[in-house]
């Protein structure tokens, strides 16, 4: 008799986020190696689901039908949960209130917790996810993380046993592309150094545009591109774009929605890939310019230090004067050290992670 999980897949129906790279990677390995679980996969768009994860005999769509939260955790979900007689259920970050199967919990980051980076986000942000994300990780008969840097600080500042906290990281949907268009689009900008994230003050695109502009690339015959869509207010670096125009205009790319194959054609022309952020709970960015062998510079805080990239990867992203001196040894070097990046690639593998998820969920399961 198959097992039933359930999977919250609702951030299918709003803007790109991490959270997405997560479900689709883990589930699209996972469903067709464990034969003996069905899987309910529900959201709102359900053609959209369908798209993504595609037709199986062991996967049933489930649509919601509202857009509010709160009733969606409050009433939608338990009655789901009841009617199709779901024995697990795999929540991001928050479950709902009433606990009618056993729970799986994944937790990416709790960066908002922490001292040093509370800055980066809104009052009202911190105290209702403080509640929400430790009471749901209480409640949680598994309990997952994307990296050992968030399992550590779930374990500190949450008081769980990190024995208790299991890893099931990011990793990369390498798909080829052959949109000429594409192509040509890139073509046209000659030399370009490239950023893909969306923008808010943590992610520190003030840093890399200073060492852009401070270090002359524009009279060098390289432009600035940033993807991703502005996501909290970030004053200091309109400021200093005001301040700066004459350097940056026609020199600095900021593109807000582009289609994955776009994004894919976008790494694999830059010159450089570069991830100054001052805090992740993982970041995919880093890995999917790995894996279209892009030369890369990535900031060690955080959970980018788990990548263990060699010295002349990683940066100090309070350190602009490193990052520069960086930036411009990379740009003058021809080499791309494939032999870390096929190492890193193994790591961060959808199969072998969705190898180890299914593991722990027959462990689980086999225990109660």
């Amino acid at each position: 008799m198959k097992k039933n999980i359930l999977v919250d897949a609702h951030i299918f129906d709003d803007k790109y986020q991490g959270t997405r790279t997560y479900l689709k990677g883990l589930y699209s390995e996972l469903i067709p190696i464990a034969n003996n679980w069905h899987f309910f996969l529900v959201a709102r768009d359900i053609e959209n689901l369908k798209k993504e994860f595609g037709a199986h005999q062991n996967v049933t769509y489930v649509q919601l039908k509202s857009k509010n939260k709160f009733r969606r955790l409050l009433i939608e979900f338990p009655q789901i949960i009841r009617n199709h007689k779901i024995e697990y259920a795999h929540f991001q970050y928050i479950c709902p209130p009433i606990k009618n199967c056993k729970l799986v919990i994944t937790i990416h980051d709790i960066l908002f917790e922490q001292s040093e980076f509370r800055k980066f986000f809104p009052l009202k942000y911190r105290v209702v996810n403080s509640f929400l994300f430790r009471w749901s990780s209480k409640k949680a008969d598994l309990l997952l993380t994307v990296s050992q840097y968030s399992r550590v600080k779930i374990s500190e500042l949450y008081n769980i046993p990190i024995d208790s906290i299991y890893i099931t990281p990011n990793a990369v949907i390498n798909n080829e592309y052959t949109e000429q268009a594409v192509e040509a689009r890139i073509a046209s900008l000659g030399k370009f150094i490239l950023y893909v994230s969306r923008v808010e003050p943590r992610k520190n695109h003030l840093g890399l545009l200073k060492a852009f502009v401070e270090l002359n690339l524009a009279e060098k015959g390289y432009k600035l591109v940033f993807i991703g869509k502005k996501d909290i207010l970030y004053k200091e670096l309109e400021t200093y774009i005001t301040n700066n125009l004459a350097k940056i205009t026609g020199n600095v790319i900021w593109l807000h929605s582009i289609s994955n194959k776009s994004l894919e054609a976008y790494y694999k022309n830059c010159e450089l890939f570069v991830f100054p952020s001052f805090a992740e709970g993982f970041g995919i960015p880093p890995l999917e310019a790995i894996a279209h062998k892009s030369k890369i510079l990535c900031s060690k805080n955080t959970a980018m230090a788990d990548f263990d990239l060699p010295d002349a990867l990683v940066f100090d992203p309070n350190n602009i004067e490193e990052l520069k001196y960086k930036m411009t040894v990379q740009l003058a070097s021809k080499e791309v050290q494939l032999q870390v990046y096929n190492k890193i690639l193994a790591k961060y593998n959808w199969l072998k992670i969705a190898q180890d998820y299914f593991k722990l969920l027959e462990k689980h399961h086999n225990k109660v």
